[in-house]
């Protein structure tokens, strides 16, 4: 087994195809790079374009819009207000449910007048009139064993004559459960 010769001259570079793919490649890329940069510069020249038109519109419209000062309502503005607040205070009232358990009180010997509910703090109030003490008194009684109601009582009674019969005026309170 013969060896061949080793040739080593570190003064003449080798001669290789490879070294010419490596020039073409740099030769390639330089064009490249350069397009790049050029879309690069482009599309930075529009972006700053488009942004200081976007702060320009934006001043437009904020000087466009009407200032408006912060003041207070008038009175009229305020009374439409609490009467808005007082409607809506009465939709909310569970009538339904009261009348149910006003009617499951059986109000036979008496005449309900009025009844005047708050939805704040679910409070009612009735007036009425009975024929005697008793009759209010059972009244009250079955009102007071309705589940819908609590804390029923009798604020206020007085005596009166109608057309000749004794008759008592009454108002009672009362608290409805929320459900």
């Amino acid at each position: 087994m013969t060896t061949t010769a080793l040739q080593l001259d570190f003064l003449r570079p080798p001669a290789t195809r490879a070294r010419w793919v490596g020039w073409l490649l740099l030769a390639a890329a330089v064009p490249a790079v350069v397009l790049t940069s050029e879309a690069y510069s482009l599309a930075d020249q529009r972006w700053a374009l488009a942004q200081s038109r976007h702060e320009h519109l934006q001043v437009r419209s904020q000087a466009d819009r009407p200032q408006r000062a912060a003041t207070a309502p008038d009175a009229a503005t305020l009374a439409s207000i609490r009467r808005a607040n007082a409607v809506i205070e009465q939709l909310s009232v569970p009538w339904g449910e009261l009348f149910e358990a006003i009617e499951a009180a059986d109000a036979r010997g008496l005449g309900v007048l009025s009844l005047t509910p708050s939805s704040r703090d679910r409070s009612l109030r009735l007036a009425g009139e009975a024929r005697s003490m008793e009759e209010l008194l059972a009244y009250v009684q079955r009102m007071a064993a309705q589940p819908a109601l609590q804390q029923v009582h009798l604020l206020g009674y007085g005596t009166a004559m109608r057309e000749g019969v004794p008759v008592v005026s009454f108002t009672l309170a009362a608290t409805w459960r929320a459900r």
